[in-house]
């Protein structure tokens, strides 16, 4: 854990920040025990219990602890977009992409375990969050019902050698469960059942929508479901996805033959202009804003 926050691109320049947070989120857990609002995202609130996994990775990794994915969301992410959230957990990922795309846009929150989803939906009340649907399913291929179980950082189906109190989740496909809009990106984080996901989610792809995936892919669970990372690679290839990562400094995707760690982009080669002119708007913004002569003069020279 030391080298991971030592590492983290968000720790650049605040490392010793970071490790006095780690301690004293420690202390908190051991000798406090209670639950607290943690500051995230410009002012939202994110209910800190002190089992929980993800505050951990708020406090140690700069408050963007999936740093390629989240800076990548909060240059293309707009007002009035559309969010998809597969395995959201206690919403890490559904608070930043509902400030995002604000009252206009629409977030959908998938999480099946019952005791995620209610975390989740207290997040959602702290922040008033109307534009927000939390849907306490699974994803997948198949309706139906499975057994689900916590383990690690959140909830998965339930293998022979998982032990704990299970629940049962029902299945529904992206396909027929998503509103008839149009939809910026998806993430999904499903401990290896991110493929079967897809497959349900085959109406949209086909159309492109929407053009930006974010993945977790992890083959050893993967295989749990008799897929790997390869295989999810090529079949996304197939359905006009490409993998890609994204690169902060460079603020633009790069094309990706492997993974870097379990995460990786699928992007749409039919869209992925598109999903890049949005970036460039993105930087020439910030460079109005931090130099708004250079922005008047080329708004002038625009109107000529």
């Amino acid at each position: 854990m030391l080298r991971l926050i030592w590492n983290h691109p968000a720790n650049r320049g605040h490392r010793s920040g970071a490790y006095a947070r780690m301690a004293l989120w420690q202390a908190h857990k051991r000798l406090v025990g209670r639950p607290f609002d943690l500051k995230v995202y410009d002012g939202m609130r994110f209910r800190a219990y002190p089992d929980s996994t993800q505050v951990g990775r708020l406090l140690y990794f700069g408050g963007l602890p999936d740093f390629e994915a989240m800076t990548f969301m909060k240059r293309y992410l707009r007002p009035g977009d559309g969010f998809i959230d597969g395995g959201a957990n206690e919403g890490i990922f559904t608070l930043l992409a509902a400030e995002l795309v604000s009252h206009r846009g629409e977030v959908h929150a998938f999480e099946a375990h019952p005791l995620y989803a209610k975390r989740l939906r207290e997040n959602l009340q702290k922040n008033r969050l109307s534009s927000v649907t939390v849907h306490e399913l699974a994803v997948g291929e198949t309706p139906g019902t499975l057994p689900f179980v916590l383990r690690g950082t959140g909830s998965r189906i339930r293998t022979p050698e998982d032990v704990g109190e299970v629940v049962s989740a029902r299945v529904v496909r992206l396909d027929e469960t998503l509103p008839d809009r149009s939809w910026a990106m998806g993430k999904l984080d499903i401990e290896g059942a991110e493929h079967c996901a897809l497959r349900g989610a085959e109406k949209l792809l086909s159309r492109a929508d929407p053009p930006v995936w974010f993945l977790e892919l992890v083959d050893p669970f993967l295989a749990r479901f008799g897929s790997s990372v390869h295989e999810v690679r090529r079949w996304l290839g197939d359905h006009g996805y490409d993998f890609m990562h994204y690169e902060p400094r460079l603020d633009r995707f790069v094309p990706g033959r492997g993974t870097r760690g379990p995460d990786v982009f699928a992007v749409s080669r039919e869209r992925l202009a598109e999903v890049a002119a949005r970036l460039r708007e993105s930087r020439e913004r910030e460079v109005g804003l931090s130099h708004p002569r250079a922005g008047r003069r080329g708004a002038r020279q625009a109107a000529r």
